[in-house]
Parts: C-alpha cells; structure tokens; sequence
C-alpha cells in the first residue's frame, strides 16, 4: 500500500522538474530520413596501425601480426653442460 503514493509522488517530481520543450521525434515521422541520411561533412574513417610505445603510426589497416612463424614444436638447442656454452641448434 506504501508503493502507491510513493510512485506518484516520483512521477509528479519527473513532471515538475522535466523540460518543457524537450525534443521529440515528429508524429508522422517525416523528418527521421533526413537526419539518418548521410552528412556529406563528415569523411570516411580508415583504419591505421600506430606503434603502443610511441605513437607513432606504423602503417595504413589494421595492426594484426606481421610475421608469423608456424613451429610445431619449440626450437631446442645443444650446450655444454658443464661450461652452459651454446654448441647448435637441436638436439644434442
């Protein structure tokens, strides 16, 4: 029973405190096609790539990965296991 007073008192402040002459879209609906229509100001955006660090840009399109190498495997190498010297790639 308190709900009911207590909406209608929200609803009367919303209605004291809203602006009079808030805009609206028109009843017919006749000016919605002209404001959806393209502005001939605005440009068409392009996506760039531009470096975190520095910002500085890179290069036009995305900033996906360049160079991608496919290893099926880590690449393990051979060293000497008493000096830790690097000897070749592989398996020793």
């Amino acid at each position: 029973m308190r709900k009911i007073p207590l909406m209608l008192a929200f609803a009367g402040g919303l209605s004291l405190f809203a602006p009079i002459d808030a805009p609206a879209a028109p009843a017919n609906g006749s000016a919605i096609p002209a404001a959806v229509a393209e502005n001939p100001l605005v440009q068409q955006a392009r996506v760039f790539c531009y470096n975190r660090y520095s910002g500085r840009f890179v290069h036009w399109g995305s900033c996906g990965r360049r160079y991608v190498r496919h290893y099926s495997h880590p690449r393990v190498y051979c060293m000497n296991r008493y000096s830790h010297r690097f000897i070749h790639w592989g398996h020793c």
